[in-house]
């Protein structure tokens, strides 16, 4: 059960945090309390599109609550950041990354402890025979695919603005930069297919045909190679800690 509980509210937050709100809130709820409090709607609009399959009341006051919690922790987030103004503030953010997934498994726990209703609804179970698919493996996947593409993305590209060649501001990656976002999860999402059916020497196809479009510019210019590695190494550590969490459960 307690899987099955992570799955829906996983799915829910990552559609609220990364999907659901656009980049005018994002960049809103940093400069002003109304952008918080839309992010907080939208997010509880995504927690309510998550469980619609599961339906129940005991899932729409799980929901409900950790929308709250949700909002509670974006408001004390955005005080914190007003009051150190101009400061670094790549420690609150994370802090607040870091809240939001502790809520998630408090709310987990106390569902599994008060064993919430998670039945699927009449009409979706009729789907999902009707097409032969497991929910619980269905709900696995979707979560994975929400994962490797906005948030990893995202992520990837916060980590490496740090290490961004200096000779490339201008060139290929900046230009290609929505390009780069699309290979990067079809890269992802054929590794995920791959460990999944075991095909684990095909990793190797992959990571091959993506070197072979950079290959003048990895073997003309050092710093770009190691740019270029760190990305594709934060790439495949997304794709193996899917395997070794989502997957597994």
């Amino acid at each position: 059960m307690i899987a099955k509980y992570l799955l829906v509210m996983g799915i829910g937050h990552v559609l609220g945090e990364f999907y659901f709100t656009t980049k005018k809130i994002a960049e809103e709820k940093k400069k002003r309390y109304t952008g918080v409090i839309k992010h907080s709607i939208v997010y509880l609009t995504a927690m309510f599109v998550a469980i619609i399959p599961v339906l129940s009341s005991e899932m729409a006051l799980a929901a409900a609550i950790l929308s709250l919690a949700h909002y509670v922790v974006g408001s004390a987030e955005y005080v914190i950041i007003r009051k150190r103004k101009n400061r670094d503030n790549g420690a609150v953010i994370i802090g607040g990354y870091i809240l939001h997934v502790v809520n998630i498994f408090i709310m987990v726990f106390v569902m599994t402890k008060s064993c919430a209703d998670i039945r699927m609804i009449p009409p979706a179970t009729d789907v999902m025979t009707t097409f032969g698919i497991s929910a619980f493996s269905a709900a696995k996947w979707i979560l994975i695919i929400l994962i490797i593409h906005t948030p990893t993305n995202l992520a990837i590209q916060s980590i490496l603005s740090g290490y961004r060649p200096a000779e490339t501001d201008r060139g290929v990656i900046t230009a290609d930069n929505r390009a780069g976002r699309m290979i990067g999860t079809i890269e992802r999402l054929i590794m995920v297919l791959f460990i999944a059916l075991e095909q684990y020497a095909a990793l190797g196809l992959v990571l091959t045909a993506k070197s072979i479009a950079r290959y003048d510019k990895i073997a003309k210019e050092p710093k770009f190679a190691e740019y270029y590695l760190l990305g594709t190494l934060l790439s495949t550590m997304v794709v193996v800690l899917c395997r070794v969490t989502v997957l597994k459960i």
